[in-house]
């Protein structure tokens, strides 16, 4: 898939983060995804449940102090490493953690989107819909990704 130049500052800003979580994850690292959105009204979403007693003060401002929150929920060994989590562009903060997300499959007539693995697929997808800016990646391999408007924009590994 070709790489395309960042597009947008919130694109820029999942940069950021990612680069500065990948540093900080732990050995057990699972893998992130975090979604910088205006507006979740049209992306379908769920919170996961969580099982423990860790616990989070949402929302989480700053890049890093929401870093070190990331770092320590994509842990395997946390009962917080799964789904997706969302930042606010305008606000950048972190409001929502471990989300399932179920972004809109193209219609029959749109050429059919290649991205490798779900989380992948899922990125790719979300990217597409309104009120979604940009969608950071960062895989248990530290390889990064950013997704904007179903275009990869960044693809680099730390």
């Amino acid at each position: 898939m070709e790489t395309l130049p960042l597009n947008s500052p919130q694109a820029f800003s999942a940069e950021q983060l990612v680069r500065h979580a990948a540093p900080k994850v732990a050995g057990d690292f699972a893998g992130l995804g975090v979604v910088f959105y205006d507006s979740l009204a049209a992306l379908p979403h769920l919170q996961l449940d969580v099982v423990g007693d860790e616990r989070f003060e949402l929302p989480v401002v700053g890049l890093k102090a929401i870093g070190e929150v990331l770092a320590r929920t994509s842990r395997r060994s946390s009962p917080w490493h799964d789904g997706f989590h969302f930042v606010h562009a305008g606000s950048g903060a972190l409001t929502h953690l471990c989300q399932f997300i179920a972004p809109p499959l193209p219609g029959a007539a749109d050429a059919a989107p290649r991205a490798g693995g779900a989380r992948h697929m899922t990125a790719l997808l979300a990217s597409k819909v309104a009120g979604v800016v940009a969608i950071g990646l960062l895989t248990h391999e530290r390889a990064a990704s950013i997704y904007e408007a179903g275009r990869l924009t960044l693809s680099e590994t730390f």
